[in-house]
C-alpha cells in the first residue's frame, strides 16, 4: 500500500523512536455465523486497505506493534475503549492519559498526521507556558472530535492541532473521523461544512482554529458555551468543497487584479531552503522566481557554513553564488534582489507579489523561506563578536571553537541555551552564566561543580574583546571571568512580512508569532508554504532539505490540484 520511497523515509523517521509503540487496530471480517431472520453481517471495504496500510508502516520500525482486534469478538474491550465504528486505529498512552482514535482508511494529508503522532508519543512534548496556562484550566477530560477530508490541508490542519493539544495534555480525548469512509456522518451529524471540530459533544465549529484558540474553547466548553474561537480565513469549506465566505474570526480578504507577470512558484528568500527549493522545481520545468532582499543575509557574519557534506566550511556568499548558477544552468528561473512587502490573493485563484518598489508578480505558489530575525542583546562586544567568537550552534560552530574555555549563557529561566554537559563533546573547559533572574536547584548546581563547571551568577554587562575575539565577559556585580568562545543565542522574532499576512491575510501563526505549518509545511492559506528557518530549522543542511520537501511537495500535487 505504501510506495517503497515513502518507507524509506519511515525507516530513517523511525529509526530514533524513544521507546515502544502499540496501534491497535479494530475490524469487522464477514461473519460466519447465520442468524435466523438477521441479515449476514458483511465485512467492511475499508477494513482491508486500512490493515495493509497499517502493516506496512509497523514494518519500517521494530519498535512499531500492530495488534488487531475483532470488533465484535471483543466487546468489553470495544466497550472500554469507546470505540463506535470501524476500521478504527487506536493510540494508548500513558496511564491516566486519554486514547487518541482514528477513524477511516489513514491516507493523503491525515496518514502524515498518524505519523507525526506515532512519532511524538514515546516521549510527549512539554507544552509552551502560555498554553500550559490555559489547559490548567481544564476541570476533567474533554473529547475533541474532528470530521473532515483526508485530501483536504484544512483538514489535515486542524486534526493536528487537535492531536497536538491531547499529546500536551492527558485529558484531551482526540478523535478523527475521514468523512471519505463514513459519508453517512455528514447527514448524521448535520455536517454543512469541513472541517468541523466538536468539543465536549455539544459545541462545534468550522474550520481551523490555532492551538492556543482550540485551547481556550475547549476549557470554556466545560462549563458553559464557548466564545467562538478565530478561525483561519478559507479554511472551512462547503460540502462541494467551495471555501465559506466570511469565516468567523477571520479578517475580510479582498482579491486584487492579476499581475501581468508570472510564474508557477514564487520563492521569497533566497537563502539554503528558497534554493534548494528552486533547483527542485525548475529541474521538473516548473517556473520560478526567487526574491532575495538586498540587506545583509542573517548569516552574513558567518565565518563558514558546517556540516554541510561537499560544501563544509564555504561562505555563505559562495554558497548563494554557486547555488544559483545552478539553478541558472537549468533554466526557468529568475532572481530578484527586491523585498517582497505584501501578498494579496488574486480574483484568479493565484497570488499577487508586491515589491518595495511596487513591482507587482502573479504566482500560483508561494514559498516562504526568508528565515527569522536574530535580535541581539544591548551588551557592548555582542555584535562585534558575533558570528566569529560569539556562537549559538555548536553543531554548526563547535568544532572550529574545539578546546577552548566555553561560556554558556542562560540569560533567563526558559531561555534557549545549550546544556552544560553537552558542550563537553568540544571542550573541557566549561563556564555556566546565569542571569540574575535565574535560579538553579541546589542539587544540580553541586552537580554541575563536580563535573568541574564553574557558574556564575550576573547579568553579562559586556564582551571583553579584541577584534572581535572573545577575551572575557564583565557580569552586573564587576566580577570579569575569561573565557575564549560563548554560546549565546539571542532572542528570534519573525521576519516583518509575517505579521502583515497574519493581519491582511489570515496567515495562521503560533504562539511565539512565527508561521504556523502543518507536517507537510503548508500553512492554513491553500497555496502558500513554509520553509527553513522560516518555520524551525537550524542548520543550513537542513534549512536545505525543508527546502528541497516543499518543493517536491508542490510538484507532486501540482496535477492533483486540477483534478480529473
Amino acid at each position: 500500500m505504501i510506495p517503497e520511497n515513502v518507507l524509506a523515509a519511515l525507516r530513517q523517521r523511525f529509526a530514533t523512536l524513544a521507546a515502544p509503540v502499540t496501534i491497535d487496530y479494530f475490524h469487522q471480517g464477514e461473519s460466519g455465523l447465520i442468524v435466523p431472520g438477521a441479515p449476514p453481517r458483511n465485512p467492511c471495504p475499508a477494513c482491508g486497505p486500512t490493515k495493509e496500510t497499517l502493516e506496512d508502516l509497523v514494518g519500517v520500525s521494530q519498535r512499531l506493534r500492530l495488534v488487531t482486534h475483532e470488533f465484535h469478538a471483543e466487546p468489553q474491550l470495544v466497550e472500554n475503549w469507546g470505540i463506535e465504528r470501524v476500521p478504527a486505529i487506536i493510540l494508548r498512552r500513558g496511564a491516566g492519559a486519554r486514547p487518541l482514535r482514528y477513524y477511516g482508511i489513514p491516507g493523503a494529508h491525515f496518514f502524515e498526521i498518524l505519523v507525526e503522532v506515532l512519532s511524538a508519543l514515546p516521549a510527549a512534548p512539554a507544552p509552551p507556558a502560555a498554553l500550559a496556562e490555559v489547559l490548567n484550566g481544564l476541570t476533567g477530560p474533554v473529547t475533541i472530535t474532528v470530521v473532515g477530508s483526508m485530501r483536504d490541508p484544512a483538514s489535515a490542519q486542524a486534526v493536528a492541532n487537535a492531536c497536538q493539544l491531547a499529546l500536551f495534555e492527558p485529558r484531551v480525548e482526540a478523535t478523527v473521523i475521514e468523512v471519505e469512509t463514513f459519508p453517512e456522518l455528514v447527514e448524521e451529524f448535520g455536517l454543512q461544512e469541513f472541517p468541523t471540530t466538536i468539543v465536549a459533544g455539544d459545541h462545534r465549529f468550522s474550520g481551523v482554529a490555532a492551538t492556543p484558540e482550540l485551547a481556550r474553547y475547549a476549557v470554556e466548553a466545560q462549563s458553559g458555551v464557548p466564545a467562538p474561537p478565530q478561525i483561519a480565513p478559507g479554511s472551512a469549506v462547503n460540502l462541494s468543497g467551495e471555501p465559506v465566505a466570511g469565516a468567523q474570526g477571520g479578517p475580510e480578504v479582498a482579491l486584487v487584479e492579476p499581475a501581468a507577470e508570472s510564474v508557477d512558484v514564487a520563492i521569497v528568500g533566497g537563502g539554503p531552503a528558497g534554493m534548494q527549493a528552486a533547483l527542485v522545481l525548475v529541474r521538473a520545468r516548473k517556473t520560478v522566481a526567487v526574491f532575495d532582499a538586498p540587506s545583509p543575509a542573517r548569516n552574513a557574519a558567518s565565518h563558514g557554513i558546517h556540516g554541510f557534506l561537499g560544501l563544509d566550511g564555504i561562505l555563505p556568499a559562495d554558497l548563494a553564488r554557486t547555488a544559483w548558477e545552478q539553478i541558472d544552468a537549468v533554466g526557468g528561473a529568475s532572481l530578484r534582489a527586491s523585498e517582497v512587502v505584501n501578498i494579496q490573493p488574486a480574483n484568479t485563484g493565484d497570488f499577487v507579489l508586491t515589491t518595495a518598489e511596487g513591482d507587482r508578480l502573479g504566482a500560483h505558489h508561494v514559498i516562504l523561506a526568508f528565515g527569522h530575525r536574530d535580535v541581539f542583546p544591548d551588551v557592548p562586544g555582542f555584535a562585534e563578536c558575533w558570528g566569529d567568537t560569539v556562537i549559538s550552534c555548536p553543531f554548526c560552530d563547535g568544532y572550529e571553537h574545539r578546546d577552548t574555555t566555553w561560556g554558556l549563557v542562560l540569560t533567563e529561566a526558559g531561555a534557549k541555551a545549550t546544556p552544560p554537559l553537552f558542550a563537553r563533546n568540544w571542550t573541557d573547559r566549561v563556564e555556566l552564566f546565569l542571569g540574575a533572574s535565574v535560579q538553579l536547584p541546589e542539587e544540580m548546581a553541586a552537580a554541575l561543580r563536580a563535573e568541574g563547571i564553574g557558574l556564575h551568577q550576573g547579568d553579562i554587562t559586556a564582551i571583553n574583546h579584541e577584534d572581535g575575539k572573545v577575551a572575557g565577559v564583565t557580569l552586573g556585580g564587576g566580577e570579569t571571568v575569561p573565557v575564549e568562545t560563548l554560546l549565546w543565542s539571542p532572542e528570534t522574532r519573525p521576519a516583518p512580512l509575517v505579521e502583515r499576512l497574519a493581519r491582511d491575510l489570515g496567515l495562521a501563526v503560533d504562539e511565539s508569532g512565527f508561521i504556523a505549518v502543518n507536517p507537510l509545511q503548508q500553512t492554513n492559506v491553500e497555496g502558500i508554504w513554509a520553509a527553513g528557518d522560516a518555520i524551525a530549522s537550524t542548520m543550513a543542511i537542513d534549512a536545505a532539505r525543508s527546502g528541497s520537501a516543499v518543493a517536491m511537495l508542490i510538484v507532486q500535487s501540482w496535477f492533483e490540484e486540477a483534478g480529473p
